[in-house]
């Protein structure tokens, strides 16, 4: 099984070098205010990718973050951090068996 799924990457890897390969002709990216990125388009296309793939991890991090935390919780390691959506509440100061401004 193990070379099953080597077999299949290394499939993988020789059709996409053979595309990048074949796309070796420069290609124009029109960005904002006129200026221009000229790339194979390989190159523009790896690009796209790995944007996409960083801004999609910083999107979900939050979300880690949270759950993260809520499982230290679980297993008692620490109390949970209140969050944005719990406000933290004191109790009011009580002097002499009264509370305080009364």
């Amino acid at each position: 099984m193990r070379a099953l799924n080597w077999f299949i990457r290394l499939i993988l890897f020789m059709l996409l070098f053979g595309l990048a390969l074949n796309n070796l002709e420069p290609t124009v990216l029109h960005l904002l205010f006129g200026t221009q990125w000229k790339a194979p388009l390989f190159v523009l296309l790896l690009a796209a990718f790995t944007l996409g793939a960083v801004l999609g991890a910083l999107a979900m991090l939050p979300g880690w973050i949270r759950n993260r935390r809520m499982r230290a919780w679980a297993r008692g390691n620490r109390k949970p951090e209140p969050t944005v959506d719990e406000p933290v509440r004191s109790a009011p100061a009580v002097i002499d068996g009264t509370p305080d401004g009364v």
